[in-house]
């Protein structure tokens, strides 16, 4: 069989399990959260083919005020484990009928080992860092 020409694209999913973050901030005079916060934790990650790999995260977190978001929180997050090391940016939207969960969509940047010079894209869905995602690392 010949091989194809076509680059295929690394699919995953994981699941995250954070820490305890810590927050900084309160709320705004008109009542709406203004925080920020930072935790670690660490993702068990399976791969389209059934590898299965492990990485451990950073990640930054801020609410945006109501007159200037298009997510109710901007996160920002750095990763390694075993495959290399990456940066992954998020827009995340909270869950008005499940408090305190979020749904998060972002892009990813390789930035050592089998993610270098690559970028992605990643979902998640969660709470307080908790939850299920998916993604996908061009070639």
């Amino acid at each position: 069989m010949g091989a194809s020409g076509a680059v295929q694209a690394q699919q995953f999913t994981f699941e995250a399990a954070a820490n305890k973050a810590t927050t900084v901030g309160t709320p705004a005079r008109d009542g709406t959260p203004v925080q920020g916060a930072y935790w670690t934790g660490t993702s068990a990650v399976t791969w389209a083919d059934g590898k299965k790999t492990t990485d451990s995260y950073t990640c930054i977190s801020t609410t945006q005020p109501r007159n200037a978001k298009i997510f109710d929180a901007h996160t920002i997050c750095d990763a390694k484990g075993e495959a290399g090391g990456y940066s992954s940016v998020w827009g995340c939207t909270m869950i008005a009928a499940m408090p305190g969960s979020m749904s998060c969509i972002g892009g990813l940047t390789g930035t050592s080992g089998m993610y270098a010079g690559k970028g992605g894209t990643i979902t998640f869905a969660g709470k307080a860092g908790n939850g299920r995602g998916t993604g996908q690392w061009g070639m």
